[in-house]
């Protein structure tokens, strides 16, 4: 349902204090209480946004992820060339992530821990609007001759497969905690995956 601007403008706060908040407490600590109290509004309002606190949380989750995909979209319409283009999507599909979740990565676990039932039954659809953007590159590639032949959609759901490691939610708060060891290894990976589409 859309939102009017004022609405999403009162969402977006509501969102970004609850970021402020899982940063400081984690998200058992977290209420709906103090989240009212944080941005200022009262808990009716807040409860005309979201059902409850677990509501916050996937909500959460998913402003992160609907901002990865737009600065995935941005990198696939680059006039670069495709092997870059593929190179960028992949690190940035995980590094935004980890960059977004930064500031509260110590209660990424308590927040997944919660959430983890609403959040696979979501994970599907983020996965599959990641898997479009990123098997038009690899259709390009292969029309290109720069990619073997093959189906792009498939080749870009084992790209995502391989890569969903890096991601916030497969990591230990410690890994989390190195995000230059994590670019690292993302980076080695990503080499392997281009090199697997260029050679026979």
């Amino acid at each position: 349902m859309e939102r009017s601007p004022t609405c999403e403008a009162t969402y977006q706060v509501i969102l970004d204090g609850a970021d402020r908040i899982l940063a400081r407490y984690g998200f058992r600590k977290m209420s709906m209480e103090d989240l009212a109290k944080e941005v200022r509004i009262s808990r009716r309002t807040l409860y005309l946004h979201f059902k409850n606190k677990e509501d916050v949380g996937l909500s959460s989750i998913e402003r992160t992820v609907s901002r990865v995909h737009d600065q995935l979209c941005a990198i696939a319409n680059e006039d670069s060339a495709v092997t870059e283009r593929l190179r960028k999507i992949l690190r940035t599909r995980v590094m935004a992530r980890i960059e977004a979740t930064k500031p509260f990565h110590e209660g990424l676990d308590q927040l997944f821990e919660v959430v983890r039932p609403g959040y696979l039954a979501r994970r599907q659809k983020m996965f599959e609007r990641e898997s479009e953007i990123l098997a038009a590159v690899i259709e390009e590639g292969m029309r290109g001759g720069l990619f073997r032949s093959g189906s792009p959609l498939e080749a870009a759901e084992a790209c995502l497969l391989a890569t969903n490691a890096f991601l916030p939610y497969g990591l230990s708060v410690a890994e989390l905690g190195r995000p230059d060891d994590i670019e690292r290894r993302l980076h080695s990976m990503i080499e392997l995956l281009i090199g697997g589409l260029t050679h026979p």
